[in-house]
């Protein structure tokens, strides 16, 4: 009888634990500050890990030899995200351009632009005051889930028609995107690329996902390419008119 009350209540505590977390997501999504979304991703991601913490308690209290098992394989399971290489991925592609590199880096450095071909960026703009340089803050409108947020972006590079490296700002994870642009026989090749490091807890909740979301980051890389080559140079009919 105690056996089962205590199951009762830790299986009452990990569905309280997953609605929560569920609830706090929730409100992160409907906010308008990227940090601030940021933030509450980790509650809510913490509160999944507490969950799934009692679920394992229960199995260790029910049938103990399978709770051990489970125990071990979650120990291992988060020793192997500890590392910060385990959780980083880098994603590239690249694309040969009809067009001189100064006239790609025009469009693809300028920030006013992206929203052009960019993928979820509604607006961004140049919070630092002057020209675009190393240093300089971009404040950027993102649109996730039907739902805009609002993030800081640093520029950690700039070599004028060549190379841009921005950087997120975010506490708990590292992101960044790097546009490259140099000569190609045929015009330019052009280099779009970034690095994404999951958090600790993202990677335990999330890590089995990584070769998905490495191709669906190179996916969305090569189509914002390709409507980033639709505005440096019009399409052949275009040009003939």
């Amino acid at each position: 009888m105690l056996l089962l009350l205590i199951q009762t209540g830790l299986f009452i505590l990990v569905v309280g634990l997953l609605v929560g977390a569920l609830l706090v997501d929730h409100s992160g999504v409907h906010g308008r500050d990227y940090p601030v979304f940021e933030s509450r991703a980790v509650q809510s991601q913490q509160l999944t890990v507490a969950a799934f913490a009692l679920v394992i308690v229960e199995f260790l209290v029910g049938t103990p030899l399978l709770g051990a098992v489970l125990a071990a394989l979650a120990i291992l399971w988060t020793l192997w995200w500890l590392p910060a290489e385990h959780r980083r991925f880098d994603v590239a592609v690249q694309s040969v351009f009809d067009a001189a590199p100064e006239a790609v880096a025009a469009v693809m450095f300028d920030i006013s632009e992206q929203p052009r071909w960019m993928d979820s960026i509604v607006r961004t703009v140049l919070e630092t005051p002057g020209l675009l340089r190393k240093g300089s803050v971009i404040r950027q409108t993102l649109r996730v889930s039907g739902q805009d947020l609002i993030a800081k972006l640093v520029v950690i590079e700039l070599v004028p028609y060549e190379r841009l490296v921005l950087q997120v700002i975010v506490k708990h994870a590292e992101l960044f995107d790097l546009f490259e642009v140099q000569p190609h026989p045929r015009g330019s090749i052009v280099t779009y690329s970034g690095r994404h490091q999951l958090s600790r807890l993202n990677a335990v909740l999330t890590g089995w996902r990584l070769p998905a979301l490495r191709r669906g980051f190179a996916a969305r890389r090569t189509a914002n390419l390709e409507r980033l080559r639709a505005i440096v140079h019009p399409a052949p009919l275009a040009r003939q008119a």
